[in-house]
Formats: structure tokens, C-alpha cells, sequence
């Protein structure tokens, strides 16, 4: 067909419909064009107007109105409408890919955590998922935003990420491997870099440290990587060996010199024509910042904040340029994280404020190049409540109780905001007590909920007879003996059973100094507790709430309703207030308020098989479930048929291997029968393990 036979833009719009729409709803008049896919039509009708001509701008404003509308409905239809409009929402993320309308592109940029969220929605398999299909949108993107103003690389760190958690065990498909190297290869030169070589070799270093695959697979993915460069074969050599090199550092650090390289190392090297790397600390061809330097701000993280800022500021940008120039993220993500505790740690009266909104800042930081990591969590949770934010402090605990369901301390430790400052000592009781029942060896959520009954809530014969449970469980713990011993003089008078108690814990060889202390009180006729629940009824009033976190929001409800301390009718309503997150669905439908119209995630067929007690069901899942998911739903096997788990064979390495190890572990210890909360445990752990 000739250009002057093809229909015009106008022509092929229907019955005053759009371009878009039409496109969408197979209506567009196309002539000749009918048989082609609409994202070819789309091509084809927009290859003769200007790019900054009126056309093009109508159609880009049609395409984002359409995916607004997605959103905002989608999720809301039923059956065969649902349907229908999953099948175009595909056919319109195609025509975006195709076009790369500016407009709608540099949203999806600036609105990535909404966006994000909503296609996460759409993880259906491997031949439809619309997460995949929008990171491949921001992949191919970048220069756009960029000119468009954005920081031209600030989607690297998620590129690594991404690159590490890629097949295998990893929390990604295979598939997602070729996108994250598409992101690192097309990142914006601007006027610093020459190529993207290296942030891809060291994203394919990643890959191959983290997911451990055999020498035919890393191959592969070399040799593509490699053709992705018209390079010399004389070229790799000093690049990949700075690669290599810098993640044996990174694992050397990171496994407290238990593990030197990874296997992939040395068939690369070989493949380059490199020679292999000798035993001891790997060689540091791009270094980051020297550790004198993090050692000085330690030391003297206790000067007035304005003494150190300049020190805490070159510390930051060194680490930042090291991160940026060689794609290793490790270093600054553990510089900003144990800074920002010192920080608050050593803050002499009156600064509290000031390095809380610094150390917000460094948990930001550490966002932007790693948001799972659980320590710049913390570190955001400590800096809002150094700032008198208990509202934010509340909502990040929550959230990182979504994201980490298996660590216990997350748990007791928004139990402590949740008690000592936001008023809430039932909500803080009913936390514990579920964390005592998911981690019965955890002494310390006994301890704690003991003061709680005790100095929150009135209630001292209870907390009592929990702490001399604790003491029989724990012998050994030296804390639970002096709370005893402080609950009986205070709240129950019985100042002989507190001495007795305290002498017991001596005999046990427990805190001598401070049961001397608190002997010595006790024949001065003075409380044990001393100042310590006058300085809490002190706590200022909290700042208003400035986060917005669904999906904590989300957490927290469900909380409440599965412990009693809220309706159904309430948690719907709460629900039904938050935007289409994948994790507020989950929570909705673990609570009885919603039904998704399509079970697109694995997370949902693993909560309606883990809720149906079925093992037939969950073994039905394993053959649709990547490796990670088949060792989850192994776990829920054995826990609903309660048989002796093996303990976990599983390399000990961040994420989400360990993760899982430290769960498979927990059922194995048996410690306790297998329990409704330890599967819904592992549920918990599908929602966010699988799924964020």
C-alpha cells in the first residue's frame, strides 16, 4: 500500500472514538491495514504526522487517559468484562512500547511506584506479565526521561537489583534477566560516560554471583551481553576483570571472608584470556572510599551535628560516586544505613530533630539503591521517631512487618511505638502474643509483652505469670528474672518474692550489677521501676502522618480483624479506601472483603490453597511454581500435614535464599506443632517474598 492509500489518523477513528480507543476495541477503520497488529497500525497511521505536531500529542494524551481509566476499573470487573479488558490493557502496554508516546512515558517514570504497583496485579505467567512488559517500557525510555528532566541513571540501582534476583531462586523469572541488561545498556551517556559496558558486566556479575547458574547458562547470557557491544575481542579484558574483582569484594565483605568468588568467575576469566584470581582479599581495581574515613565520622558522631555535616556529606558523595561510576551498590547502602543510626544513636539533647531529617534522608538514599533492604527500613522507622513522627514511625513499622513477616524483631519493635507512644497497649498485646505463637524461642517478645501487661495495661498477676513461664522455658535469661522481680515489688507488693527472685537470678550468674542494684532499692524502700513510666507519660505529642504506604495500611487492618479488634465491615471499608496494590488485594482477600476478579498472581492460588488446609492443592501449584515458590509450598505441605521438616540446604547469602532458610529452619526447629499462625506464616511469607 502507498502512502497516499493509507488511512489517515482521523479517518481511522470510529464513531467519534479516539484513535486509541478504536485501536483497542478493533473498531478503527484501517483499509488494508486491518490484518495488522494494533501496535503496527499505531506505527503505520502516526509515521506520517510530526513528532511534536498536534496529532501525536492527542494520541499520547488518549493513551495515558486509557491506562488511567485501566486503573482506576479493571480491578473492579467481573468474568467475561474482566476479560475483555485485561486483553486490550495488553494491547494498549504494546502500543506505548511501540510509539513511546512522550507524555505518557515520562508518567510511567515519575509515577513508578503507582504504576508498579498496579501491573504487579498482572503477573499471570510467563507468557503474560504486564510487570515485565512496563520495566521493559522504562528500559527502553530512559534518554526520554532524561530529557524530559529526570536523572538520567537514578534506575541503575533497580537494574542491579533486578539483575540479581533473576532466575534460579531469585524473586524474578529468567525472562527478566534480558530486561534489567536492556535498562543497564540503554541508561543516558549524558556527558560523563562513554558506554554502559560496565554497569552491564557488573549487572551480569551480579546475576551470575547471586542465582549461582552452570557454565553452559552463564555462557549464554555472556555472549549475548558481549554482542550487545561491537567491541574488540582485546576489549573485555580489564572490564570484566574490574567486575569480577569487584564482586569478590563485595562477597568477601558481605560473607565475613567465609567465601572469596563465585563459580562463574572462572570460567570468565578463562573465556577473556584472564588469569585466576589467588586465595586471600580480592584485588580492588575501582575502590570504594577508604574505611578510615567512615571510622572518623563514627568517632565523632556524638560532635554538634554542625560539626560533622561537611564530614557526613563527603563521606555520602564518595561512596554515591563510587556506586554510580562502578554499578556496586553494597557499599553505600551499608555506609548510609550505619551512619543514619549513629547519627540518632549519639544526638546530644536538642539535635534529635535535625539528624532525624538527615537520617531520613540516608534511608532515602539507600531506597533509591536498595529498597529491600531491611536496615535502611529500620533506619527509617528510628529517624521518623527521633523526629516526634509516631504516626510515620506506626505506618513503616507495619510495612515492614508486610515486607519481612519472618524476622520477630521487626514485630517487637513496632510493638514498642505501639505501646510507649502512639497509646495503643492492646494493639502492642496482641502483636506480641502472635509473635510469641509464630516464634516460640523468642524470649524477648515475652519479656516485652510483660511490661506491657504490667505498666500499660493493668494487668501485673498476668505479667507475672508470663514471666516465670519465660523463666522455666529460659533459665538462662537474666531479663526475665529482674522484670519478675520489678513487676512483684511495684505492681503485686510482694517485696520478699521480689527478693527472692532477685537472688535466684545471682545464683544464676545474672547482671550481678544490676541485681546488687535493684537488692539495695529494695531495702531502701524504693521503687525498682524508678523514673522510667513517669519519663514515658512525658513522650511529646506526635507530628502528623505525612507517608503514604497502602499496603501497611493494608497489613495493619488485617491485623486488627484476624486478632478481633476490628469488623469485617470496617476492614472492607479500609481496604476498599487504599489504590489497586497487588498486596492491599492479597490482604482484602485474606480477610474475606474482596474476591479478585482473576487470580493473576501465584500468591493468590497460594492463599486459596493454604486456606483450604489442602495438601493435594498446594502440590497442584508446584508445577506452574518457579524453584523459590516449590520450596514454600513444600513448607505449607509439611505444615498442614505436620511431618518433620529437614533443616534447610540452602546457601546462606542475603536475600531471599536466606529468608526462606530462616522459615524452613523455624518449622524444622521443632519447638512447637505445627500451628493455624505458622501457616499463616508462610502465607504472609508468599504475599511479600513473591511478590514485591
Amino acid at each position: 500500500m502507498s502512502v497516499a492509500e493509507m488511512p489517515s489518523i482521523q479517518t481511522a477513528a470510529s464513531n467519534g472514538q479516539g484513535i486509541v480507543s478504536a485501536l483497542l476495541t478493533g473498531t478503527a477503520r484501517l483499509g488494508s491495514l486491518a490484518a495488522a497488529e494494533p501496535e503496527d497500525a499505531a506505527e503505520a497511521l502516526l509515521s506520517g504526522e510530526a513528532r511534536d505536531g498536534a496529532a501525536i500529542a492527542d494520541f499520547d494524551r488518549e493513551c495515558l487517559a486509557e491506562l488511567e481509566n485501566f486503573r482506576k476499573t479493571i480491578l473492579g470487573l467481573e468474568g467475561r468484562k474482566f476479560d475483555v479488558a485485561l486483553g486490550r490493557l495488553v494491547r494498549l502496554m504494546a502500543i506505548v512500547r511501540r510509539i513511546r508516546p512522550l507524555g505518557t512515558v515520562v508518567h510511567f517514570h515519575k509515577n513508578y511506584v503507582a504504576w508498579n504497583a498496579f501491573f504487579e496485579n498482572f503477573v499471570v505467567d510467563e507468557g503474560l506479565d504486564l510487570r515485565r512488559e512496563y520495566w521493559r517500557i522504562l528500559a527502553l525510555t530512559q534518554e526520554i526521561a532524561a530529557h524530559a528532566g529526570l536523572s538520567g541513571r537514578r534506575l541503575m540501582p533497580m537494574w542491579q537489583s533486578i539483575c540479581g534476583e533473576c532466575g534460579g531462586t531469585g524473586l524474578y523469572p529468567q525472562s527478566y534477566l534480558r530486561i534489567a541488561l536492556m535498562g543497564l545498556r540503554q541508561l543516558p551517556l549524558g556527558d560523563e560516560f562513554d558506554a554502559n559496558e560496565d554497569f552491564a558486566l557488573h549487572g551480569l556479575a551480579r546475576w551470575a554471583a547471586n542465582r549461582r547458574p552452570g557454565k553452559n547458562e552463564f555462557m549464554r547470557e555472556w555472549r549475548l551481553l558481549e554482542g550487545d557491544f561491537p567491541r574488540t575481542p582485546d576489549f573485555w579484558g580489564s572490564h570484566v576483570e574490574k567486575s569480577i574483582n569487584s564482586m569478590e569484594l563485595e562477597i568477601y565483605e558481605r560473607t565475613k571472608k567465609a567465601q572469596r568468588t563465585f563459580d562463574a568467575a572462572s570460567w570468565w576469566r578463562a573465556d577473556i584470556g584472564g588469569v585466576e584470581a589467588k586465595q586471600g582479599l580480592p584485588r580492588r581495581e575501582l575502590a570504594p572510599p577508604p574505611p578510615e574515613l567512615h571510622e572518623t565520622f563514627l568517632r565523632r558522631a556524638g560532635e554538634p551535628f554542625g560539626n560533622i555535616n561537611t564530614l557526613l556529606g563527603q563521606l555520602i558523595r564518595r561512596h554515591r560516586q563510587y556506586a554510580d561510576r562502578s554499578g556496586d551498590i553494597f557499599y553505600l547502602v551499608r555506609t548510609a544505613c550505619n551512619v543514619g543510626m549513629r547519627l540518632i544513636e549519639k544526638s546530644p539533647i536538642g539535635e534529635e530533630r535535625a539528624r532525624g531529617e538527615s537520617a531520613i534522608e540516608l534511608a532515602r538514599l539507600a531506597f533509591i539503591y536498595d529498597p529491600t533492604n531491611i536496615f535502611a527500613w529500620a533506619l527509617f522507622r528510628r529517624a521518623h521517631l527521633a523526629m516526634d513522627r509516631w504516626v510515620d514511625a506506626e505506618l513503616i513499622g507495619w510495612e515492614t512487618i508486610r515486607r519481612y513477616p519472618d524476622d520477630p524483631n521487626q514485630r517487637t519493635q513496632l510493638a514498642t511505638v505501639l505501646a510507649e507512644r502512639m497509646g495503643k497497649p492492646e494493639e502492642a498485646a496482641a502483636l506480641l502474643r502472635e509473635t510469641i505463637t509464630l516464634f516460640p524461642g523468642d524470649a524477648y517478645a515475652r519479656n516485652q509483652l510483660a511490661t506491657v501487661l504490667a505498666e500499660r495495661m493493668g494487668m501485673p498477676e498476668e505479667a507475672a505469670a508470663l514471666l516465670r513461664e519465660t523463666i522455666t522455658l529460659f533459665p538462662g535469661d537474666a531479663y526475665a528474672r529482674t522484670q519478675l522481680a520489678t513487676v512483684l515489688a511495684d505492681d503485686i507488693h510482694d517485696i520478699e518474692s521480689a527478693r527472692k527472685v532477685l537472688k535466684e537470678a545471682q545464683v544464676f550468674g545474672a547482671a550481678n550489677d544490676v541485681t546488687r542494684g535493684l537488692l539495695a532499692k529494695l531495702d531502701q524502700g524504693r521503687p525498682l521501676r524508678g523514673d522510667r513510666q513517669n519519663q514515658r507519660n512525658r513522650i511529646v505529642a506526635s507530628l502528623p502522618g505525612t507517608l503514604n504506604l497502602p499496603g501497611a495500611v493494608a497489613r495493619r487492618a488485617l491485623f486488627l480483624f484476624e486478632n478481633g479488634l476490628a469488623s469485617q465491615d470496617e476492614t472492607r471499608k479500609i481496604m476498599e479506601a487504599q489504590p489497586p496494590d497487588p498486596y492491599v488485594a492479597y490482604a482484602a482477600l485474606r480477610a474475606g472483603s474482596w474476591q479478585p476478579p482473576m487470580k493473576t498472581s501465584f500468591y493468590f492460588a497460594f492463599e486459596e490453597a493454604a486456606r483450604s488446609g489442602s495438601a493435594a492443592a498446594l502440590r497442584a501449584l508446584i508445577s506452574r511454581a518457579r524453584p523459590l515458590e516449590q520450596m514454600l509450598v513444600n513448607q505449607a505441605i509439611a505444615v498442614i500435614e505436620q511431618k518433620p521438616l529437614p533443616a534447610a540446604n540452602l546457601p546462606l547469602n542475603e536475600g531471599a535464599e536466606l529468608r526462606l532458610s530462616n522459615v524452613v529452619n523455624l518449622f524444622a526447629a521443632k519447638i512447637a506443632p505445627a500451628t493455624e499462625k505458622q501457616l499463616i506464616l508462610l502465607r504472609d511469607m508468599s504475599a511479600s517474598l513473591l511478590s514485591t
